[in-house]
């Protein structure tokens, strides 16, 4: 079925920034103090209530290009799909689940309803489609939207919490409950940061078993991490900056017995190269002290075509 909803004024929206998390990887999972911005580009939901009361629920993703990606049929009272047993649908079914649990009036109107997201990024960038999905489904059904994803998919939570922020946050989990702190984060030398996509889209499911699976005491990543991304914060200078991201990379790399992103693709690079999030794909994030197209030269012949500069992809409140 082909469902799109029409601008109407009595439809519900909410939207969520997609995220890069500059500090603290893995080790945010378990206490460690980590910095993460919003990026420009997020994913939108939007509600219609409509006029038939067939206890149905119609749900259409868009991706990028405004192309259906999944079109869901579930019965609104048990949420049980009616079209299709594929994953994304079982996904969406312990989300929604869970969010009427923790709200038992939601989804409880007699009349069927129409749901459409819109994601403004591929889906293989890793900038957060499911964290801006639990935002989102968190704010229709008035319901905490940490307490939802631990309910639901899990994670550190850090990435919900930049869906709903306009600024970079620093994020920590304080015995297991996050707190959550508004920065502004721009650095003096933003002009010579520059963020990268590989093309090599990283299962975080998977990277935060090895995580676990691998590294049985977290206390000295987590403290050692916690005083980069303070001082991260606090860097005026970008060759400390730089110090302060190699220092990262390494003891990271050393903790989870894996090459550092830098060595492993960009041996001959003139600055740093960061990893954001999990290790191996999605984005990273180089220092650049030469001109931006020498970069993209630079980047192009590795195949590495999408490069933003810092005001092309972070997002800044300009009120």
């Amino acid at each position: 079925m082909r469902l799109r909803i029409t601008k109407q004024q009595d439809e519900l929206a909410f939207y969520g920034h997609g995220k890069l998390l500059i500090t603290g990887e893995y080790f945010v999972l378990d206490g460690a103090k980590a910095l993460a911005v919003p990026t420009k580009f997020g994913q939108s939901l939007r509600i219609k209530e409509l006029h038939s009361s067939e206890n149905i629920l119609y749900w259409i993703a868009l991706d990028n290009k405004n192309k259906p990606w999944l079109q869901f049929t579930f019965d609104k009272e048990t949420l049980t799909c009616l079209n299709t047993s594929q994953v994304e649908a079982n996904d969406l079914n312990v989300i929604l689940n869970a969010a009427r649990k923790l709200n038992p009036e939601f989804l409880c109107s007699p009349h069927d309803i129409a749901v459409e997201t819109r994601l403004e990024f591929p889906r293989d960038w890793g900038l957060g489609s499911s964290s801006t999905l639990i935002h989102c489904i968190a704010k229709w059904a008035n319901v905490d939207g940490y307490t939802l994803l631990q309910n639901s998919i899990g994670g550190s939570g850090y990435d919900v919490a930049c869906a709903a922020h306009d600024s970079a946050i620093l994020y920590q989990l304080r015995n297991r409950q996050p707190e959550t702190i508004a920065v502004n984060w721009k650095p003096l030398f933003n002009d010579k940061i520059y963020f990268a996509h590989l093309g090599n889209k990283q299962s975080s499911p998977e990277a935060i078993k090895n995580y676990r699976q691998l590294i049985e005491d977290k206390t000295h990543g987590v403290n050692g991490l916690t005083r980069i991304t303070e001082s991260v914060l606090n860097c005026s200078d970008l060759k400390m900056f730089e110090e302060l991201v190699n220092e990262h990379e390494m003891m990271v790399g050393s903790q989870l017995k894996q090459m550092k992103v830098k060595d492993a693709f960009f041996g001959d690079y003139w600055g740093s190269v960061k990893s954001l999030g999990a290790w191996g794909g999605d984005f990273v994030m180089l220092t650049n002290e030469s001109s931006e197209a020498e970069l993209k030269e630079y980047l192009a012949a590795k195949n590495i075509t999408t490069v933003f500069n810092w005001d092309e992809i972070i997002f800044e409140n300009q009120s």
